[in-house]
């Protein structure tokens, strides 16, 4: 998609990169960092853990029944624990690995097999350099019938680590090609910015 075309249906970059490698580096700087850390691993452990357990009990007609789920950015793994409590197999990813619920992987390469998942959450889109490759790599992981919910932050974002501007979620929802679009809509999770959720389920 030319960036033409991605500005006009709401989506660009928000920030540039002189490569891959440098993209890699900046978001790593974050994840790294000791203060954020502390707090996600200690202050905010478990009131993250209760947040994206009602992520998932609010989507429970396309959440239950699931077998095995893949966590996109998933820092230090907290929706990664909410979907073992809630009964469901699942791993994490994030450029920096934070064990035991979270593996060294790259969300523009991944490297499970097609069809290996049939559940996938993220809310790291913005945090995406390429958020059309992205989507191409969850869809192409997940079982037909298999189902994948983003969370998104409209427009202008707090975090400097984001790469890419989402200011119309249709824009997102228009990534997906091999996938329907079964909700599109605002949300309030109460413990995070972010303000909307899309669920596609592939076809």
């Amino acid at each position: 998609m030319r960036l033409l075309d991605k500005l006009l249906r709401g989506i660009g970059p928000k920030r540039r990169y002189a490569s891959y490698g440098e993209y890699v580096e900046h978001q790593k700087v974050k994840t790294l960092d000791p203060m954020r850390r502390e707090k996600w691993l200690g202050e905010e452990w478990q009131s993250k853990i209760d947040g994206f357990k009602g992520i998932f009990m609010r989507n429970w007609d396309i959440v239950g029944g699931r077998r095995r789920a893949l966590c996109l950015g998933a820092r230090t793994g907290q929706e990664v624990v909410a979907l073992h409590e809630l009964g469901i197999e699942a791993v994490g990813i994030d450029l920096v690995p934070c064990p035991p619920h979270v593996e060294e992987g790259d969300i523009h390469d991944l490297r499970f097999e097609d069809g290996s998942f049939d559940l996938i959450f993220t809310n790291v889109v913005d945090h995406s350099i390429n958020p059309a490759r992205m989507v191409a790599e969850m869809e192409r992981v997940t079982v037909p019938g298999g189902a994948i919910i983003l969370h998104l932050k409209l427009g202008p974002d707090i975090d400097q680590f984001s790469a890419t501007e989402v200011r119309r979620p249709r824009a997102v929802a228009h990534l997906f090609q091999s996938s329907d679009i079964t909700c599109s809509r605002p949300i309030d999770n109460g413990f995070d910015s972010l303000d909307w959720e899309i669920i596609a389920v592939r076809r």
